[in-house]
């Protein structure tokens, strides 16, 4: 079972991320991201309530918005948490977050 919410509404793909992103969500992080992208060529990642997130997890939002560039698919971190920004800046990835972030 995952905590992540999926709701799909004109073709786009919203991806509801819970408040904890550990180590153990980082599979079905990454499984809700495959399957957003299968469904749809839009997938937005709804990340307002993470307040706790592994490494892991950050590498999967990463991996999947490479890999929506390399497919010319659309892909955003919508609301990123002050979590979520604080661990993408320790970890480096501040630029990264700024650049798919959505209002």
């Amino acid at each position: 079972m995952t905590l992540i919410k999926w709701s799909e509404e004109g073709g786009r793909v919203r991806l509801g991320l819970p408040s904890d992103l550990d180590l153990p969500m980082a599979q079905p992080l990454l499984d809700s991201l495959r399957a957003g992208f299968a469904a749809s060529a839009d997938v937005t990642v709804q990340a307002d309530a993470v307040e706790r997130v592994s490494a892991a997890c950050v590498q999967a939002l990463v991996v999947a918005s490479r890999d929506a560039s390399g497919r010319g698919a659309a892909f955003a971190v919508a609301g990123p948490s002050e979590v979520l920004t604080e661990a993408c800046e320790d970890l480096g990835l501040a630029a990264w977050l700024k650049q798919w972030s959505a209002a």
